[in-house]
Protein backbone atom coordinates (compact mmCIF):
# COMPACT_ATOMS: atom_id res chain seq x y z
CA UNK A 1 0.00 0.00 0.00
CA UNK A 2 1.31 3.46 -0.94
CA UNK A 3 2.12 5.60 2.09
CA UNK A 4 0.04 8.73 1.71
CA UNK A 5 0.44 12.29 2.85
CA UNK A 6 -2.73 14.21 3.67
CA UNK A 7 -3.79 17.82 3.22
CA UNK A 8 -7.15 19.52 3.63
CA UNK A 9 -9.24 21.83 1.46
CA UNK A 10 -11.64 23.89 3.52
CA UNK A 11 -13.06 27.41 3.94
CA UNK A 12 -16.18 29.13 2.63
CA UNK A 13 -18.72 27.76 0.14
CA UNK A 14 -18.82 29.19 -3.39
CA UNK A 15 -15.15 30.11 -3.02
CA UNK A 16 -13.44 27.73 -5.42
CA UNK A 17 -12.90 24.54 -3.42
CA UNK A 18 -14.50 22.35 -6.11
CA UNK A 19 -12.54 24.15 -8.83
CA UNK A 20 -9.33 23.79 -6.85
CA UNK A 21 -9.83 20.08 -6.20
CA UNK A 22 -10.53 19.55 -9.90
CA UNK A 23 -7.30 21.32 -10.79
CA UNK A 24 -5.27 19.37 -8.24
CA UNK A 25 -6.80 16.11 -9.47
CA UNK A 26 -5.05 16.63 -12.82
CA UNK A 27 -1.78 15.72 -11.12
CA UNK A 28 -1.36 11.93 -11.46
CA UNK A 29 0.21 11.80 -7.98
CA UNK A 30 -2.72 13.61 -6.35
CA UNK A 31 -6.20 12.56 -5.26
CA UNK A 32 -8.73 15.33 -4.71
CA UNK A 33 -12.51 15.17 -4.78
CA UNK A 34 -15.67 16.92 -3.69
CA UNK A 35 -16.65 17.42 -0.05
CA UNK A 36 -17.23 14.23 1.93
CA UNK A 37 -18.10 13.24 5.53
CA UNK A 38 -14.62 12.24 6.76
CA UNK A 39 -14.29 15.37 8.93
CA UNK A 40 -17.66 14.55 10.50
CA UNK A 41 -16.46 11.01 11.25
CA UNK A 42 -13.31 12.36 12.91
CA UNK A 43 -15.26 14.90 14.97
CA UNK A 44 -17.75 12.22 16.08
CA UNK A 45 -14.95 9.86 17.07
CA UNK A 46 -13.25 12.52 19.19
CA UNK A 47 -16.49 13.48 20.90
CA UNK A 48 -17.33 9.84 21.62
CA UNK A 49 -13.89 9.06 23.04
CA UNK A 50 -14.13 12.09 25.29
CA UNK A 51 -17.62 11.46 26.64
CA UNK A 52 -18.11 7.72 27.11
CA UNK A 53 -17.31 6.29 30.59
CA UNK A 54 -13.95 4.55 30.79
CA UNK A 55 -12.77 5.89 27.46
CA UNK A 56 -9.90 7.91 28.93
CA UNK A 57 -8.24 4.81 30.33
CA UNK A 58 -9.15 2.51 27.44
CA UNK A 59 -8.21 5.00 24.74
CA UNK A 60 -5.13 7.05 25.65
CA UNK A 61 -3.92 9.69 23.22
CA UNK A 62 -1.74 7.29 21.24
CA UNK A 63 -4.64 4.93 20.64
CA UNK A 64 -6.93 7.79 19.64
CA UNK A 65 -4.40 8.88 17.05
CA UNK A 66 -4.12 5.30 15.77
CA UNK A 67 -7.93 5.05 15.55
CA UNK A 68 -8.32 8.22 13.47
CA UNK A 69 -5.37 7.32 11.25
CA UNK A 70 -7.06 3.96 10.71
CA UNK A 71 -10.17 5.81 9.52
CA UNK A 72 -8.09 7.61 6.90
CA UNK A 73 -6.39 4.39 5.83
CA UNK A 74 -9.75 2.69 5.41
CA UNK A 75 -11.41 5.62 3.69
CA UNK A 76 -8.64 5.89 1.10
CA UNK A 77 -7.82 2.19 0.86
CA UNK A 78 -8.67 2.10 -2.84
CA UNK A 79 -6.69 5.23 -3.69
CA UNK A 80 -3.11 4.59 -4.79
CA UNK A 81 -2.15 8.27 -5.08
CA UNK A 82 0.70 9.58 -2.94
CA UNK A 83 -0.89 12.88 -1.91
CA UNK A 84 -4.52 13.10 -0.80
CA UNK A 85 -6.59 16.27 -0.38
CA UNK A 86 -9.77 15.88 1.64
CA UNK A 87 -12.43 18.56 1.29
CA UNK A 88 -14.78 19.63 4.07
CA UNK A 89 -15.86 22.96 5.61
CA UNK A 90 -15.38 21.45 9.06
CA UNK A 91 -11.60 21.09 8.92
CA UNK A 92 -11.08 24.68 10.09
CA UNK A 93 -12.53 23.61 13.45
CA UNK A 94 -10.10 20.67 13.67
CA UNK A 95 -6.74 22.20 12.77
CA UNK A 96 -5.42 21.60 16.31
CA UNK A 97 -6.55 17.97 16.20
CA UNK A 98 -5.19 17.14 12.78
CA UNK A 99 -1.92 18.86 13.65
CA UNK A 100 -1.33 16.13 16.24
CA UNK A 101 -2.45 13.30 13.96
CA UNK A 102 -0.74 14.44 10.74
CA UNK A 103 1.95 16.98 11.72
CA UNK A 104 2.93 17.67 8.10
CA UNK A 105 -0.63 18.26 6.90
CA UNK A 106 -1.51 21.68 5.50
CA UNK A 107 -4.87 23.44 5.18
CA UNK A 108 -5.87 25.20 1.97
CA UNK A 109 -8.56 27.69 3.01
CA UNK A 110 -10.72 28.99 0.15
CA UNK A 111 -12.21 32.42 0.81
CA UNK A 112 -14.13 35.11 -1.00
CA UNK A 113 -16.02 38.33 -0.27
CA UNK A 114 -18.96 37.34 1.94
CA UNK A 115 -21.37 39.32 -0.21
CA UNK A 116 -20.21 37.47 -3.32
CA UNK A 117 -20.65 34.13 -1.53
CA UNK A 118 -24.20 35.09 -0.55
CA UNK A 119 -24.94 36.44 -4.02
CA UNK A 120 -23.65 33.26 -5.64
CA UNK A 121 -25.89 31.11 -3.47
CA UNK A 122 -28.89 33.32 -4.24
CA UNK A 123 -28.10 33.17 -7.95
CA UNK A 124 -27.96 29.37 -7.82
CA UNK A 125 -31.28 29.30 -5.96
CA UNK A 126 -33.01 31.45 -8.56
CA UNK A 127 -31.75 29.17 -11.32
CA UNK A 128 -33.58 26.32 -9.57
CA UNK A 129 -36.75 28.12 -8.39
CA UNK A 130 -39.05 25.09 -8.29
CA UNK A 131 -36.57 22.60 -6.90
CA UNK A 132 -36.67 22.04 -3.13
CA UNK A 133 -33.12 21.65 -1.89
CA UNK A 134 -31.06 21.21 1.25
CA UNK A 135 -29.28 24.53 0.84
CA UNK A 136 -31.70 27.42 0.38
CA UNK A 137 -35.12 26.01 1.20
CA UNK A 138 -38.25 26.27 -0.89
CA UNK A 139 -39.35 29.00 -3.28
CA UNK A 140 -41.68 30.57 -0.67
CA UNK A 141 -38.87 32.16 1.32
CA UNK A 142 -37.75 35.71 0.57
CA UNK A 143 -34.16 36.64 -0.20
CA UNK A 144 -33.93 38.19 3.27
CA UNK A 145 -34.99 34.95 4.95
CA UNK A 146 -32.59 32.95 2.81
CA UNK A 147 -29.60 35.19 3.53
CA UNK A 148 -30.34 35.22 7.27
CA UNK A 149 -30.47 31.44 7.14
CA UNK A 150 -27.17 31.29 5.22
CA UNK A 151 -25.46 33.52 7.80
CA UNK A 152 -26.82 31.76 10.91
CA UNK A 153 -24.02 30.26 13.02
CA UNK A 154 -25.16 26.82 11.83
CA UNK A 155 -25.85 28.00 8.27
CA UNK A 156 -24.04 27.13 5.07
CA UNK A 157 -22.01 30.38 5.23
CA UNK A 158 -22.11 31.31 8.92
CA UNK A 159 -20.73 27.98 10.14
CA UNK A 160 -17.61 27.86 7.93
CA UNK A 161 -17.10 31.62 8.43
CA UNK A 162 -16.75 31.01 12.17
CA UNK A 163 -14.37 28.15 11.40
CA UNK A 164 -12.17 30.38 9.23
CA UNK A 165 -12.00 33.01 11.99
CA UNK A 166 -11.04 30.33 14.51
CA UNK A 167 -8.38 28.80 12.29
CA UNK A 168 -6.60 32.01 11.27
CA UNK A 169 -6.15 33.04 14.91
CA UNK A 170 -5.17 29.62 16.28
CA UNK A 171 -1.77 28.16 17.05
CA UNK A 172 -1.83 26.26 13.76
CA UNK A 173 -2.29 29.33 11.54
CA UNK A 174 1.18 28.75 10.06
CA UNK A 175 -0.26 25.57 8.51
CA UNK A 176 -2.88 27.53 6.59
CA UNK A 177 -2.72 29.08 3.15
CA UNK A 178 -5.65 31.32 2.22
CA UNK A 179 -6.72 31.24 -1.41
CA UNK A 180 -8.93 34.05 -2.67
CA UNK A 181 -11.45 32.95 -5.29
CA UNK A 182 -10.81 35.92 -7.58
CA UNK A 183 -7.06 35.34 -7.52
CA UNK A 184 -7.51 31.62 -8.24
CA UNK A 185 -9.57 32.43 -11.34
CA UNK A 186 -7.50 35.37 -12.56
CA UNK A 187 -4.04 33.89 -11.94
CA UNK A 188 -4.44 30.11 -11.69
CA UNK A 189 -0.81 29.19 -12.41
CA UNK A 190 0.62 31.67 -9.91
CA UNK A 191 -1.87 30.51 -7.29
CA UNK A 192 -1.16 26.84 -7.89
CA UNK A 193 2.57 27.40 -7.68
CA UNK A 194 2.03 29.04 -4.29
CA UNK A 195 0.08 26.00 -3.12
CA UNK A 196 2.71 23.56 -4.36
CA UNK A 197 5.41 25.53 -2.58
CA UNK A 198 3.36 25.60 0.61
CA UNK A 199 2.79 21.83 0.66
CA UNK A 200 6.38 21.18 -0.42
CA UNK A 201 5.58 19.30 -3.63
CA UNK A 202 7.21 19.57 -7.07
CA UNK A 203 5.09 21.62 -9.44
CA UNK A 204 2.97 19.91 -12.07
CA UNK A 205 2.09 21.71 -15.30
CA UNK A 206 -1.68 21.97 -15.12
CA UNK A 207 -3.97 22.42 -18.10
CA UNK A 208 -6.10 25.42 -17.15
CA UNK A 209 -7.94 25.21 -20.46
CA UNK A 210 -9.38 21.77 -19.67
CA UNK A 211 -10.39 21.44 -16.00
CA UNK A 212 -14.04 20.42 -16.40
CA UNK A 213 -15.39 17.73 -14.02
CA UNK A 214 -18.93 16.44 -13.64
CA UNK A 215 -20.59 16.48 -10.22
CA UNK A 216 -24.21 16.17 -11.44
CA UNK A 217 -24.91 13.12 -9.26
CA UNK A 218 -23.82 14.99 -6.13
CA UNK A 219 -25.85 18.08 -7.03
CA UNK A 220 -28.91 15.97 -7.78
CA UNK A 221 -28.78 14.67 -4.20
CA UNK A 222 -28.74 18.15 -2.65
CA UNK A 223 -31.29 19.45 -5.16
CA UNK A 224 -29.35 22.42 -6.50
CA UNK A 225 -26.46 22.87 -8.94
CA UNK A 226 -23.56 24.22 -6.91
CA UNK A 227 -20.56 22.22 -8.15
CA UNK A 228 -20.31 22.80 -11.86
CA UNK A 229 -16.72 23.21 -13.01
CA UNK A 230 -16.19 24.97 -16.32
CA UNK A 231 -13.66 23.72 -18.80
CA UNK A 232 -11.52 26.87 -18.77
CA UNK A 233 -10.32 28.59 -15.61
CA UNK A 234 -11.17 32.25 -15.96
CA UNK A 235 -12.70 35.12 -14.01
CA UNK A 236 -16.21 36.06 -15.12
CA UNK A 237 -17.42 39.44 -13.83
CA UNK A 238 -21.11 39.88 -13.10
CA UNK A 239 -23.43 42.20 -11.20
CA UNK A 240 -24.94 41.66 -7.76
CA UNK A 241 -28.55 40.53 -7.57
CA UNK A 242 -28.81 40.97 -3.78
CA UNK A 243 -30.65 44.08 -2.50
CA UNK A 244 -28.37 46.98 -1.45
CA UNK A 245 -29.33 46.79 2.22
CA UNK A 246 -28.20 43.16 2.40
CA UNK A 247 -24.90 44.08 0.75
CA UNK A 248 -24.41 46.85 3.30
CA UNK A 249 -25.27 44.56 6.21
CA UNK A 250 -22.58 42.03 5.33
CA UNK A 251 -19.92 44.37 3.97
CA UNK A 252 -16.32 44.33 5.27
CA UNK A 253 -16.54 40.92 7.00
CA UNK A 254 -13.37 39.56 5.36
CA UNK A 255 -11.37 39.34 8.60
CA UNK A 256 -8.62 37.24 6.95
CA UNK A 257 -7.47 40.35 5.06
CA UNK A 258 -6.72 42.15 8.30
Amino acid sequence: MTEKSYHFITGLPRSGSTLLSSMLHQNPRFHASITDPLATFVKGTIETLGSEPGMKSEFPIERRIDTIQGMFDGYYKNTDKEVVFNTNRGWTFLTHVMGDIYPNAKFIVCVRDINWVLDSLETAHRKNPLSPNTVSGGPGKSVYQRVDSFMDETGIVGFPYIGVKQAITGNEKHKLILIEYDQLCKSPEQTMRSIYHFIDQPYFEHDFENVERNWDDYDSEIGIKLHQVKKKVEFTPRNFILPPDILQKYANMEVWRH
